[in-house]
């Protein structure tokens, strides 16, 4: 193939030192080779370097094949940024090791082996003491309750706080809009988290939510408050929705903050006749953060 293409360029040298055209050096080629003959734009970029001067039928030297982007020292600089910053962008590994995004996602999927993932959304993580008191609070209460003990879960109460904010915050491609290239980008005024919230303290039971108070505004919640204004409350509840039974029977789940822990919460629950339940730290309870 390649005595053929010499001998073609050849041809075409001879016939163009004769002042033929390129259309009539492709027609005379077609006829003498067919299939094998070069195309009209292989014969007209041959008469261009022809009428530039050149004599060589040979093709111009060229640069070889660049050498391979991946090589072991390129995976194992790229394994390395990984292991120092696993939130590391392609991009940033591109512009860092001097290589396309391209081949950097190569390295990455193909000889890394790795994969980009959102990490799991967890409310909080728990040291190994906590987790043991954890499973401990949950043996005693599974052995509490039917059909190991003598309670039922129809006599739970349990409740928390949490704070509504009374603003929703937009998207922020909602702010994208139209400008001139030569205009600085705008900017628009974010609201924060700490305006216009209220905190919501909210107890339920089997058959539904029984009490929700929500803290006046420029009210901190603490155990006065919380015994007089909420207790109550539940108290109330409790004895309107089951008239026929004591309060004694009803057991307390809420979480141990420092109004819940405190000594006049702890003696108003004893005065009311309902039983605190333990509960472990950071244990799901009815925050919205914690689900």
């Amino acid at each position: 193939m390649e005595f053929t293409k010499e001998i073609i360029r050849f041809y075409t040298f001879m016939c163009y030192k004769l002042g033929e055209s390129a259309k009539l050096i492709h027609e005379t080629l077609q006829t003498v080779y067919g299939d094998c003959a070069c195309s009209y734009q292989t014969v007209c970029c041959w008469v261009k370097e022809f009428n530039g001067g050149k004599e060589s039928l040979s093709d111009c030297p060229r640069p070889g094949r660049p050498k391979p982007c991946v090589n072991e020292q390129t995976i194992a600089s790229i394994k390395k940024d990984i292991d120092e910053d696993p939130r590391i962008y392609v991009r940033e590994l591109s512009d860092t090791n001097g290589l396309s995004y391209g081949t950097v996602h190569i390295i990455i999927t193909e000889h890394v082996c790795m994969k980009k993932v959102c990490a799991r959304w967890i409310p909080h993580l728990l040291t190994v003491d906590q987790k043991r008191e954890t499973v401990g609070c949950a043996t005693e209460l599974l052995n509490m309750f039917e059909p190991h003990g003598p309670k039922r879960l129809s006599d739970i109460v349990t409740g928390d706080e949490t704070w509504f904010s009374f603003f929703i915050i937009s998207p922020k491609r909602l702010n994208r809009m139209w400008v001139d290239g030569q205009r600085d980008r705008p900017v628009v005024l974010r609201p924060g988290f700490q305006s216009r919230k209220r905190m919501f303290t909210v107890f339920f039971n089997y058959s539904g939510p029984l009490v929700v108070d929500i803290l006046p505004q420029d009210t901190t919640m603490t155990a006065t408050y919380y015994v007089q204004n909420v207790l109550s409350q539940v108290k109330s509840a409790i004895n309107e929705q089951r008239p026929k039974v004591s309060t004694s029977r009803t057991l307390l789940l809420h979480y141990n903050a420092g109004p819940h822990k405190a000594r006049a919460t702890a003696q108003s629950l004893q005065e009311l006749g309902i039983q605190f339940l333990p509960h472990s730290v950071y244990s799901p309870d009815l925050a919205p953060c914690d689900f």
